[in-house]
C-alpha cells in the first residue's frame, strides 16, 4: 500500500514538472522567439494590477483606418483588463468594442464573440470569449497596419494545455489567460507589420 502511494506522489510530481515545463518547451529552439516562464508562478508575492493596465496604454501601432485603429484600441483594453483579471472593466471596453465593430460592419461572428464578452460576468467566460475575439481579429487586422507593430502571442498552457493566441501592441509577454497567477507565460509567435 505504502509503494503504490508512493508511486503516486512520483507520477504526480511528474505531471507536475511536466505541466511546468511546457510553458518554456520552446526557449531554446528560437531564440528570436521570446518564451518566459514565469518565475514567480509559485510565489506568494503578487503583481500590482496598476502596473499590469498600465503596460500597453501606448498603442504603438497605426492602422489606415481609424476605425480599425478604434477597434484595436478597445481589443487592447480588453487584453490588459483581463491580464489584471479585472471583469468590469473588460465588460466595458468589450462594450465599446462591440460599438467600434458595428461602425466597421465586421463579421457576425465577431460580433456574437464580443456580445458573449459584453454579457459575461464571470472572468473566465470573458477569457474564453476573449479568445473567439482574437481568432477573428485576425482579418480585422491583417493588412490594415499602416505602421508599427503587432504580436502575436502564444500561452501552450491556456484552456486546459489547448493552447491559444492573443494579440499585443508589446514583445513583452502579458497573459490574459492567466492574469497574475502566469503572468510571463507565453511566447511572441508572429510579428505583424
Amino acid at each position: 500500500m505504502k509503494k503504490q502511494i508512493r508511486n503516486v506522489f512520483m507520477i504526480a510530481a511528474l505531471v507536475a514538472s511536466f505541466g511546468f515545463y511546457s510553458c518554456g518547451e520552446n526557449k531554446n529552439k528560437n531564440e528570436e522567439t521570446t518564451t518566459v516562464m514565469d518565475e514567480e508562478m509559485n510565489s506568494e508575492e503578487k503583481t500590482d494590477s496598476t502596473d499590469i493596465i498600465n503596460v500597453e496604454e501606448v498603442i504603438n501601432v497605426q492602422f489606415k483606418e481609424t476605425t480599425t485603429q478604434s477597434v484595436f484600441k478597445h481589443y487592447i483594453g480588453i487584453k490588459s483588463a483581463l491580464v489584471a483579471s479585472n471583469n468590469a472593466e473588460a465588460q466595458q471596453h468589450a462594450t465599446m468594442l462591440l460599438e467600434s465593430l458595428k461602425e466597421i460592419e465586421a463579421e457576425q461572428t465577431l460580433l456574437n464573440a464580443t456580445m458573449q464578452l459584453v454579457e459575461a460576468t464571470d472572468i473566465n467566460k470573458q477569457r474564453e470569449a476573449f479568445s473567439k475575439i482574437t481568432k477573428e481579429m485576425e482579418g480585422v487586422i491583417t493588412g490594415a497596419i499602416s505602421s508599427g507593430e503587432i504580436y502575436k502571442q502564444f500561452c501552450p498552457m491556456a484552456f486546459e494545455g489547448k493552447g491559444d493566441y492573443w494579440y499585443s501592441t508589446s514583445s513583452e509577454i502579458r497573459n490574459p489567460y492567466f492574469g497574475d497567477k502566469m503572468l510571463k507565460c507565453g511566447r511572441v509567435e508572429e510579428v505583424i507589420n
